[in-house]
């Protein structure tokens, strides 16, 4: 015959003898009892528990409690969980009641503690997870256990109201509701729940309380519950780098929004390549927290650019620091706090007025040697004509913001340049689209001359602007301009393209002053002719732009050039522009066991890196100014043309003959019988760089004259 579970109010007594019946009165009460939790749990859940007949009899008599039936009594405490779990207070705290009254055991009271804490009493929350683990451990261990589940239970509350707070974008209501409501009894569920909402956030640029509520959750260590394994998002965040590569940062954007709404899930690498995209459209603050949140390391160091970039020394600073701590090498943030340390822009109160701003790219030793010199020639073609003037630095790539432009507005005139500033790929921002990070409120709202001095229009073979952002800034800018100067007549050609027709004129032939060194940097160290050294530079960034895939097939052409060249008593030696270019050394020893000397012109004092240049025969360069600046000091120069900016350079001084396109399958001997060429009539060539300066030279000293009369 079917029974309750546990000893009947009438069974016989443990002792043995008759059956003693509980007092009417008390059975009275029982099966009122058992009735208002029946009742309750219909109202609360819409049903009750199922129970034979039997059961039923012995309830409604009172002759059992409702806690001695096991149907029963877990069917509240579930229910009780489930109320919790659905954040419906009210119900939980009826059913919790219910069982501390009739049914206390460690499970109600850890029940009873999340319903205190969810009725905002941690105290009493403490209490309950506290007495619900005797047994479990010593008084002070239980003690600091229940703390720590308040803790971590409360950090989980306050998540969760603050993101109830905050409306958040429409198109992610859906992970909205779904952190909103995962159940506070599954940490994993809702660190993941919490994680996701918080993460498409950031895809989307968004700032304030959401974006400090994922600077907080990442320091708790909870993003673990969104990191991918190892290779799940390889594919579409190589896809995503590919187009970033191409300088359609919006479109990796979108890639890397998709590819997070459809995973869930995130990587190191997958914020790495995000923090990228958001800081190329100028989203620097989600740009920098999703470097920070990416790793301590790498992710420091470039979170810590990115502050240098929106002017917080401070934060970049303190990251760049970090990243130090964290076994980053001091190569990867010495110029971010070289430039902290000693800013090249002065505060607003201590910058000079009445003289000349100039915005370029400006680096120190041990970087690009061709951007090391290009500022200082700037200066000093201007310097000639206008006499001493105080010069005001801006740096290209920081934003050009109120307090820059405040500085800017109290000199004479402000100018931009030069080199490849029309470039959308070295330091690309949302702002301008091109290599000076000016908003158009800031451009605008210079009110002092502005000139374009010796800028080129950058782009590899192929490349292309990315929407109409730079077309708008450029248009801007030369409406803005006293005159748009580029370094070369293909830049001429390529900026006018993209001008309405009315502001053609604006567009001047200004060639970058380095072409022209020895004429307005009188006191170069004098010249070597005869020296029989052969200077040879290879450029490796953009490597594929520039080698596509005959990289190999390079390696063996110069391999032949340097045979036949030390073979007729030529010295044949590297010159490298940066740390980069020293790779050739490198491959040409592990590919072909050729060993050649090298010179890190970077490394050396500006002086002694251009006496390397002045006392060589001949200067092999693959990168722009190491073309240029050799020509510049009156050294024979030969191309590899593995850019048109350097087709443009040798058109405008009519000597196309000297330029050799980097995948000829004849380089090594074409490179090989011209050097012989320039050993055997150096004192000709040399003469011939003279004339060809000339060509040069009356255009830069025009530029620099107008400039001058600011």
């Amino acid at each position: 015959m079917p029974g309750t579970e546990g000893r009947k109010a009438n069974s016989p007594h443990p002792d043995g003898g008759a059956p003693r019946a509980a007092p009417r009165s008390e059975r009275r009460e029982r099966a009122r009892r058992t009735a208002e939790v029946m009742r309750t749990l219909k109202q609360i859940s819409g049903a009750r528990p199922q129970l034979d007949s039997f059961t039923t009899h012995e309830l409604a008599k009172g002759h059992v409690t409702w806690p001695e039936v096991r149907k029963v009594r877990v069917a509240v405490l579930e229910e009780a969980r489930a109320a919790v779990d659905r954040w419906d207070l009210d119900a939980a705290a009826t059913l919790t009641n219910l069982l501390r009254t009739d049914a206390p055991d460690p499970d109600v009271g850890h029940l009873a503690g999340l319903v205190a804490l969810l009725s905002g009493d941690a105290e009493a929350a403490e209490q309950h997870f506290y007495q619900s683990s005797r047994g479990t451990g010593s008084v002070s261990r239980r003690r600091t256990n229940a703390h720590r589940m308040v803790e971590e239970r409360q950090q989980f509350l306050d998540y969760r109201a603050e993101l109830l707070r905050h409306e958040g974008p429409a198109e992610l209501a859906d992970l909205r509701e779904l952190a909103a409501s995962v159940p506070i009894t599954n940490r994993a569920d809702a660190d993941a729940a919490f994680g996701r909402y918080l993460v498409a956030c950031l895809t989307l640029g968004v700032e304030g309380p959401l974006a400090q509520m994922l600077d907080e959750f990442a320091d708790a260590g909870r993003l673990e519950a969104v990191m991918a394994r190892p290779g799940v998002l390889d594919v579409p965040i190589e896809n995503a780098e590919y187009v970033a590569a191409d300088a359609d940062h919006a479109g990796a954007l979108r890639l890397l929004q998709g590819t997070f709404r459809h995973y869930g899930v995130i990587s190191e690498r997958y914020l790495m390549a995000l923090g990228t995209s958001l800081s190329a459209l100028s989203r620097y603050d989600a740009a920098r927290r999703a470097f920070r949140i990416a790793s301590p390391g790498v992710g420091s160091a470039r979170a810590a650019q990115v502050a240098w970039i929106m002017h917080d020394d401070e934060s970049a600073h303190a990251l760049a620091r970090k990243a130090l701590r964290n076994e980053m090498p001091r190569s990867s943030v010495r110029t971010v706090l070289a430039r902290v340390e000693k800013p090249i822009t002065p505060r607003e109160a201590d910058a000079p007025s009445g003289g000349l701003g100039h915005v370029a790219f400006f680096v120190d030793r041990g970087e690009n040697f061709g951007d090391i010199v290009l500022p200082d020639a700037v200066r000093d073609a201007i310097t000639e004509p206008a006499g001493a003037t105080d010069w005001v630095s801006f740096h290209a790539h920081q934003v050009f913001d109120d307090e820059f432009t405040r500085i800017a507005n109290d000199q004479r005139a402000l100018v931009v340049g030069g080199g490849g500033l029309f470039l959308p790929d070295t330091s690309p921002n949302g702002n301008s689209g091109w290599q000076w990070n000016v908003p158009a409120a800031s451009l605008e709202a210079v009110k002092v001359p502005v000139y374009a001095f010796a800028v080129g229009f950058n782009l590899f073979k192929g490349q292309q602007f990315k929407g109409d952002l730079f077309r708008r800034s450029l248009i801007a800018f030369t409406r803005k301009a006293e005159f748009v100067g580029l370094r070369n007549t293909g830049s001429m050609e390529r900026v006018r393209d993209m001008l309405p027709a009315e502001l053609h004129d604006k567009v001047r032939f200004v060639p970058c002053p380095t072409t022209v060194l020895e004429h307005i940097r009188p006191e170069l160290p004098a010249g070597r002719p005869g020296s029989g050294t052969v200077l040879l530079n290879a450029a490796f960034d953009r490597s594929e732009r520039r080698f596509g895939g005959g990289y190999a097939n390079f390696l063996e052409q110069i391999v032949e050039f340097t045979e036949k060249a030390s073979k007729a008593g030529a010295e044949v030696r590297i010159a490298a522009h940066t740390r980069g270019d020293v790779r050739l050394a490198k491959d040409l020893v592990e590919a072909h066991d050729l060993t050649l000397p090298v010179d890190e012109l970077h490394n050396l004092d500006q002086a002694d890196a251009l006496g390397v240049y002045r006392q060589a025969s001949l200067v092999i360069g693959m990168r722009g100014h190491a073309t240029m600046i050799p020509f510049g000091v009156g050294t024979p120069v030969l191309s590899i043309v593995s850019h048109p900016k350097m087709r443009y350079f040798l058109e405008d001084v009519d000597r196309l003959d000297w330029g050799f396109d980097v995948a000829d399958a004849d380089l090594g001997a074409r490179l090989a019988e011209r050097t012989l060429d320039v050993l055997a009539r150096e004192d000709d060539y040399r003469a011939d760089v003279a004339h060809r300066q000339q060509l040069l030279l009356p255009h830069v000293r025009a530029a620099a004259a107008d400039i001058a009369k600011a």
